[in-house]
């Protein structure tokens, strides 16, 4: 049977080369045509059976725009086995997480989730593209669920998945990410991306506690440390080798003195408070709260959108290792002064008219000198 990649929440409005995939604008009843053998009322017949919910008294109908996802070593009638299928899985995950690594936190625009970069692998009948067969996870195996049949939706859009989303592709580390050699780098790596993408959903199923665990796993992961406090701190303080020494304790409403009254020991830069901080808000989630143990600093949601924006970076720097990916000037800046957003209750308004977080304030702290070499560039 013929297999199409597809996603259904995300719209493409050019086609995108990345390595050996293409994303391929879908309109519905004109693109992409007919597309190596499979004609456009096919792809109509899968994408069918996804849709926007209505709005007021108007009813719900099927996705207009989509994405496609194909191959070069693709064939006439889109055939593909299940071991393809589940690599070629694995390859979107990389595209749904340099997407994230894209997008803007605490702005307006450029924001998507997870389940916005969902990617579905569908099978179906050429002649009638319509019928669906899902197959689901159960605890003791898996079970297939028939959908068959025209005139009905079987999936909505979430309420949590934007229907103007606009993603961003990390292009350089997507293509990186696809020339991993099969190894040990490529499973921790791509055991850490699963961990990545669960804990980005936005999902109400997914709370904060199971979110701050799976990004703790994956950062232990990818630094191939046990789950110890102190074998994380040295692997943390040993991989960001390029912050400043004597470290800088940057001004805010949690100084120097605010981290060190609380953790007073083994904390010689504010990485190493975070590191703290971050093993007692994880333990804390995991276990509960700990008697006569102290509790974190930050809230859950500060270590959340921290750590969410730090591990790429830990990504970006073994593939460098491996020689697969060259930092970027704004990676090196990133990964040299991270240290300010530590400074900063992050998600906390800055003023009374709650227009700006301390996130914005520490995040143009951190890129300003990049910003004002492009500026004395731009002006000679």
């Amino acid at each position: 049977m013929a297999v199409v990649f597809f996603l259904p929440w995300v719209s493409a409005t050019k086609e995108v080369r990345i390595a050996d995939l293409r994303l391929i604008p879908y309109e519905r009843g004109r693109l992409p045509g007919e597309l190596l053998g499979i004609p456009q009322e096919a792809f109509d017949g899968v994408l069918g059976n996804y849709g926007d919910r209505g709005f007021g008294s108007q009813p719900s109908q099927p996705i207009q725009q989509a994405a496609v996802i194909i191959w070069d070593e693709d064939t006439p009638g889109l055939e593909a086995s299940d071991a393809q299928i589940q690599q070629r899985l694995v390859q979107c995950s990389y595209l749904a997480f340099s997407a994230l690594v894209g997008r803007s936190l605490c702005s307006t625009f450029d924001y998507c989730n997870a389940d916005t970069l969902q990617v579905v692998a569908q099978r179906f009948d050429v002649a009638s593209p319509a019928h669906s067969c899902v197959t689901t996870r159960r605890r003791d195996g898996g079970t297939q669920n028939m959908l068959a049949g025209r005139g009905g939706l079987k999936f909505i859009r979430p309420y949590h998945v934007d229907n103007s989303s606009r993603i961003t592709l990390d292009i350089p580390l997507l293509e990186a990410l696809l020339k991993l050699p099969v190894g040990e780098l490529k499973e921790r790596i791509d055991e850490a991306v699963v961990s990545f993408l669960r804990a980005n959903t936005d999902a109400s199923s997914i709370d904060e506690r199971s979110e701050l665990i799976l990004m703790r796993v994956a950062i232990d992961t990818l630094l191939d440390v046990p789950h110890d406090k102190a074998a994380f701190r040295r692997a943390i303080n040993e991989h960001f080798d390029e912050l400043p020494n004597p470290p800088i304790w940057h001004k805010g409403s949690l100084d120097e003195q605010w981290w060190c009254k609380h953790w007073d020991k083994h904390v010689n830069r504010p990485l190493d408070a975070w590191v703290h901080d971050f093993c007692a808000a994880r333990n804390a989630a995991a276990h509960g709260p700990a008697n006569g143990e102290k509790g974190s600093i930050w809230p859950r949601h500060n270590h959340l959108i921290f750590s969410v924006w730090l591990l790429p970076l830990i990504v970006k720097k073994l593939l460098a290792q491996a020689g697969l990916y060259e930092f970027t000037a704004e990676d090196k800046i990133a990964r040299a002064g991270f240290e300010v957003f530590l400074a900063h209750d992050l998600l906390a308004f800055t003023d009374k008219d709650e227009n700006k977080v301390w996130w914005q304030v520490a995040e143009s702290e951190l890129y300003l000198p990049l910003f004002a070499e492009q500026f004395q560039r731009a002006c000679k």
